[in-house]
């Protein structure tokens, strides 16, 4: 739809398309997009529409002509294409680093349906670009992570812990990152110093497009860090952390320095000077991760700060929980602090989520901290009530007329149910307390389906909505 250059894709699944995803339907898919990726068709679409846009109208216009062996391009072009989605890795169909000819793929795809009639197809002799070295370390990482299926084992809990000393890479389950960090060095750096440092900033956010799946939870200065996996993420991962990781290595620190405070005042001035250095070094790292231990411990219990002074404090303190229905942004916002060293813009979005504009009230994590306000908007708004599992107890005649509608038969079925928690109880006062707007209610879904059978009324009139009125109260 945007762009000056017209092209089309086909669907690889069978999907929920927006407004944005103008699609056409045909029968012959396969010279359907052969012609519309022609040079031909791409000249005809801009003439008659030399803007930014194309509409539906445009292309309903473009002349219908077969491209001799489409199925054959089609076919080729499948092949290349899911060799290069099993090699990439934010790809549904993700196995391993690997080989693509993808490229050359649609190269030559381009030539084929441009070719004149009657000619043979050119060859296809496919030129496969091999991985790059950062993709191998990537995977790596997600397999020592948990990411991805593995015949060994995966690091307790999905947390990387890099330290300085007995972290995670001398588990066992990172021996294959060593190996790969060994074949593919990306950095001057070791590998301890790259993942702390450059592994999230220069490859895996922007590898997910902003939206990372591994939050990198760190100290000020980034000595301690803690890539965690937010799908292997539960409701006391950050007590683990800490419990596991964080006060074990404060531990340790403090016993260093225990040593070296009689080492400082032992052996020549040389070996004094040398414990006084990494004394100071250690007395530095210590201070570090007891604000790390205190800024998480902060967090995990009560929920994350204001993040400047314009930023509206919680409602209530609670414990922090990860809902992956709420996505990468809202969950990583009430993560803020730990992840600032790293990442900057869980703090902006935190301090959104905070204002009373409630853009982000929709998200479990906003009614955690902001009840009060989130509540009074789900008594106003239907759509709020639902994204919290209280739309029969705000608003039970809306919910009733959904709960019809989609109880019909070419819906979901009439075993549907609005599945929320008391949801039973409150459509049984609701049946026994209104028992003439349930017998509206249920006359009007019922001339509904017989007005679609007797006039085939599509399926897409008659939608409900989340307008609501007077009945509901």
């Amino acid at each position: 739809m945007i762009g000056s250059n017209f092209s089309a894709r086909a669907h690889r699944y069978r999907s929920i398309i927006g407004d944005k995803g103008s699609s056409v339907f045909p029968a012959d898919i396969a010279n359907t997009l052969c012609l519309m990726n022609s040079e031909r068709a791409k000249y005809v679409l801009s003439s008659l529409n030399p803007t930014v846009s194309f509409q539906v109208g445009d292309v309903n216009r473009l002349p219908l002509f077969p491209i001799e062996s489409a199925n054959e391009i089609v076919a080729l072009l499948d092949a290349a294409f899911t060799q290069h989605e099993q090699a990439r890795e934010t790809s549904v169909e993700f196995v391993k680093p690997g080989p693509s000819a993808w490229t050359y793929a649609q190269q030559w795809a381009q030539q084929a349906v441009d070719r004149e009639p009657g000619t043979p197809l050119p060859p296809y002799e496919p030129i496969e670009e091999p991985p790059a070295a950062v993709d191998h370390v990537s995977y790596a990482v997600g397999l020592a992570i948990g990411r991805f299926p593995s015949k060994v084992e995966h690091l307790p809990n999905g947390i990387l812990f890099l330290a300085g000393r007995s972290d995670s890479l001398d588990h066992p389950a990172t021996q294959a990152l060593h190996k790969t960090w060994s074949e593919f060095p990306l950095s001057k750096l070791d590998l301890r110093a790259y993942l702390k440092t450059e592994f999230f900033s220069k490859d895996h956010l922007d590898r997910y497009k902003k939206r990372p799946i591994y939050f990198p939870l760190s100290s000020e200065k980034r000595n301690f860090v803690a890539y965690v996996s937010i799908h292997r993420w539960q409701d006391n991962t950050l007590d683990i952390l800490l419990a596991d990781y964080l006060q074990p290595e404060l531990s340790r620190l403090g016993a260093e320095l225990s040593d070296l405070s009689e080492a400082r005042t032992q052996g020549d001035r040389k070996a004094q000077s040398d414990a006084e250095k990494r004394y100071q070094q250690v007395s530095a790292l210590t201070l570090e991760i007891q604000n790390f231990i205190d800024t998480l411990r902060a967090v995990a219990e009560r929920g994350a700060p204001p993040s400047d002074a314009k930023c509206r404090a919680r409602e209530v303190d609670a414990p922090l929980r990860m809902d992956l229905d709420d996505g990468v942004m809202i969950n990583s916002a009430g993560l803020w602090p730990l992840l600032a060293p790293q990442w900057k813009d869980p703090k902006e979005w935190w301090k959104e989520l905070c204002a009373d504009k409630g853009v982000y009230d929709w998200a479990h994590l906003t009614m955690r901290y902001f009840p009060q306000r989130v509540t009074a908007k789900c008594q106003q708004d239907p759509s709020l009530a639902v994204a919290h599992g209280v739309f029969w107890k705000y608003h039970p005649a809306k919910a009733m007329e959904w709960e019809l509608r989609l109880q019909d038969p070419e819906e979901l079925g009439p075993d549907f149910r609005l599945d929320e928690p008391g949801g039973d109880e409150f459509r049984a006062a609701f049946l026994a307390e209104h028992p003439e707007l349930v017998r509206e209610l249920r006359l009007a879904e019922e001339k509904r389906r017989a007005k679609r059978a007797d006039k085939g009324v599509s399926q897409d009139q008659g939608e409900l909505d989340f307008e609501e009125d007077d009945s509901s109260d």
